[in-house]
């Protein structure tokens, strides 16, 4: 009898459990089943776009929707992961960014091997790319903080009671020897920075480079790694034009997104043209990422694949949304 009462005991435990674990998970997951509820459910959203290579709104529709869809979506601040001019290239993006006031004043640019082209010797010209920050007088904002090598920042932007806290580094494609195109030094910059943020309830940690192979995450010790997967919510990267996620050992279902971020105008391997979108919930808090397909003439809620729910301090779903 008494093994019995054990059993069942252990039986309404496990459902029990299992019960409040799909309460939690089916809150964060049970979004709405359409774009624009899930516009006005947000608390605020903003977007990351890469690898546009100089195009902008004047030639390129997929960029001029970006931007259109953006605005409509009250899109707070725009996050650049780099290869934003090419040199031989009309590079219209540059006048935009001037000409824009939101643009200007809301776009958190990346250093990468196209900007170190164009502004420099070559892709391979370390940090040569930093000119990109003054089109959009990055140094001036009283939120960022540029490094003394002037092509790394950290940013902390105030949304609606939250502070969005974004590291960009500089890791180009250029010089093939990862050892010097993504530096000791912007490794050690990176934990220390990492280190000094005093994570609070409404915090949310991001960081940024270009990459080499799709993933610099690859090129962190184990040490450094924890410390990026544990202590940030998005983990960025680019320069594969290829929009994905990489789930590594140990995180994944919790930890940090890590996704590469593909591209607005030059998509490759199957990936649309297009960016990111974040939509920022409450109770939980939460980030619904997903890559928009502007190759569309209409936005749309992504689907399994396109889309992830993370939960900060939480899991990291892939729901499927049938509209």
């Amino acid at each position: 009898m008494k093994r019995l009462t054990l059993f069942f005991c252990i039986i309404l435990i496990f459902v029990a459990g299992h019960a409040r674990s799909e309460e939690r998970i089916g809150h964060v997951t049970s979004i709405p089943d359409s774009i624009e509820s899930l516009d006005k459910k947000a608390v605020f959203s903003f977007i990351i776009m890469s690898d546009n290579k100089g195009d902008s709104v004047g030639n390129r529709k997929e960029f001029a929707r970006m931007v259109k869809w953006s605005k409509r979506n009250d899109g707070q601040f725009a996050i650049g992961l780099g290869d934003h001019v090419k040199k031989g290239r009309d590079n219209g993006f540059l006048d935009f960014l001037k000409m824009d006031e939101w643009w200007h004043d809301n776009f958190y640019p990346n250093v990468a091997d196209g900007e170190n082209e164009f502004y420099g010797k070559g892709q391979d010209d370390w940090g040569a790319g930093a000119p990109i920050f003054d089109v959009v007088d990055l140094v001036n904002r009283k939120n960022v903080a540029v490094r003394e090598n002037g092509c790394e920042y950290h940013a902390r932007i105030a949304v609606r009671g939250y502070t969005v806290h974004l590291i960009q580094l500089h890791f180009s494609d250029e010089p093939e020897d990862e050892t010097l195109a993504f530096r000791e030094d912007s490794k050690k910059y990176l934990i220390d920075t990492l280190e000094g943020i005093r994570k609070g309830e409404k915090d949310i940690v991001i960081v940024a480079a270009h990459s080499h192979t799709g993933f610099w995450t690859d090129n962190l010790n184990e040490s450094d790694r924890r410390i990026v997967m544990e202590k940030c919510d998005l983990v960025l990267s680019a320069t594969t034009h290829f929009f994905g996620r990489r789930v590594l050992k140990g995180y994944e279902q919790t930890g940090a997104l890590v996704i590469n971020t593909g591209s607005i105008t030059h998509p490759f391997g199957g990936s649309p043209a297009g960016y990111v979108e974040v939509h920022v919930l409450e109770n939980p808090l939460a980030l619904v990422v997903q890559y928009v397909n502007a190759k569309k003439t209409k936005r749309e809620l992504q689907n399994h694949g396109l889309v992830f729910i993370k939960a900060i301090g939480g899991d990291i779903s892939s729901p499927d949304f049938h509209p």
